[in-house]
């Protein structure tokens, strides 16, 4: 066949082997580019890093990250996925240029309501969810806390650790004020407050029954209101302005919180009824025991002292005055007219010696010891030294009308004789 045919005829003139070995060769040529082309574009999306946002309980940071998948990043981060928390997107995810995961964990939630606690542990955030999740109903007239902070049913809690939410089941309040009648709705947690809120003030000593602390829990209340009497209560530091619905002057300061103890008292006196002038005047009594002391003189004596030479004086013991203790109890007033304490009367309880004197002994000493001395007239032996004034004495010049050979006490005036 000639060149310009057989290029003419095309592949008509080749046999069948020779087309089936051209095709498969040009296959595997292509099936391998594929190949490589997939294992290309595998490693340049395994390679080529992407940022994507993370957000953690409100707390968002933005990482760079070659991770396919969601969950391939969260093992990467090392950020764990509690059961309950909540998860966007999905742990197989692809991730792509600019993804945002969440994650909002799981908190503990207690609900208070109707006298009863109910606990959760969810991702939830909405509080009308939250409540449909725990099958609890609320009314329109209801009201709900979360945290002790009125919140809208629709209105998120913050990603705290742990919320409580409580809800204020509607009362109905029926007070009877005098010759008024008043009828309102409240979700205040206590009668007190209700009536607070619906602006009906309540003096200090006003009468409410029940009590203002009465807590609502629904459903419907009656109440009954006393109005007080205004009271002036004089104290030693300042008058209180109060009133009361007491029928006498104790529980009247026992309302104004001015309760008489011990030996205090009031003019007039606690049992009496209020006073017309609404003036009460308390007199604080207080007692005090003071303990007094006085020494008690110690005395002196002397003791010889064998082993101590004569002449030779020392302190034994050196005495310690003794202490003798009263108890004497002391009254004193505080009247709203003084400034002060005003003793009002001293009492002696008891009398006693706390501590008995321990006398002073000085010691003298007894011992005799020879000495010797060296003198002109050769050494002395002698056993006592002392000190005089000597004066000169002369038997027959003494001043008499004979001679006198001896000294007053009878010895005769030799040499080693003095007058002393």
């Amino acid at each position: 066949m000639s060149p310009g045919k057989g290029a003419k005829y095309g592949l008509r003139g080749l046999k069948s082997d020779t087309i089936k070995s051209m095709i498969f060769s040009k296959w595997k040529r292509w099936t391998a580019l594929g190949i490589v082309l997939i294992i290309i574009s595998l490693l340049g999306v395994i390679l080529i890093r992407k940022r994507v946002t993370v957000l953690a309980n409100g707390d968002a940071r933005i990482v760079k990250t070659n991770a396919l998948t969601t969950k391939d990043l969260l093992r990467k981060e090392g950020v764990s996925v509690g059961e309950h928390d909540a998860l966007t997107p999905a742990l197989d995810h692809w991730l792509r240029e600019g993804d945002q995961v969440s994650i909002q964990r799981a908190r503990q939630i207690q609900i208070r309501v109707d006298g009863e606690i109910h606990s959760l542990l969810t991702a939830e955030r909405l509080p009308v969810v939250l409540l449909a999740e725990a099958g609890i109903g609320i009314n329109p007239d209801d009201e709900l806390l979360a945290d002790g902070v009125a919140i809208e049913l629709d209105e998120p809690l913050s990603p705290a650790a742990a919320h409580s939410l409580q809800v204020r089941r509607a009362t109905t309040v029926n007070v009877v004020d005098g010759s008024q009648t008043f009828t309102f709705v409240s979700t205040a947690s206590t009668l007190g407050q209700a009536l607070w809120d619906e602006g009906i003030s309540l003096y200090n000593g006003d009468s409410l029954t029940p009590r203002p602390s009465t807590p609502l829990q629904g459903g419907e209340i009656q109440a009954r209101l006393e109005r007080s009497r205004e009271l002036i209560i004089h104290l030693q530091e300042k008058s209180i302005k109060t009133r009361s619905t007491g029928k006498s002057i104790g529980a009247a300061l026992s309302e104004a919180g001015v309760g008489l103890q011990g030996l205090d008292y009031s003019i007039p006196a606690e049992g009496e009824p209020l006073p017309k002038d609404g003036e009460i005047q308390v007199v604080r009594v207080r007692e005090q025991i003071i303990l007094e002391q006085e020494p008690l003189p110690f005395e002196t004596i002397q003791q010889a002292l064998p082993e101590v030479e004569i002449d030779n004086v020392q302190v034994v013991q050196a005495g310690e005055y003794g202490l003798t203790a009263r108890r004497v109890r002391v009254v004193y007033e505080a009247r709203p007219e003084s400034e002060g304490w005003d003793e009002m009367e001293r009492q002696l309880e008891n009398e006693w010696v706390a501590r008995q004197p321990q006398p002073r002994i000085n010691g003298y000493g007894t011992k005799i010891a020879a000495q010797s001395i060296n003198s002109a007239d050769g050494p002395i032996e002698y056993w006592r030294a002392v000190d005089v004034y000597a004066s000169t004495y002369s038997p027959c010049h003494s001043g008499g009308d004979k001679c006198y050979p001896n000294t007053s006490s009878g010895k005769p005036v030799v040499k080693g004789v003095i007058a002393v």
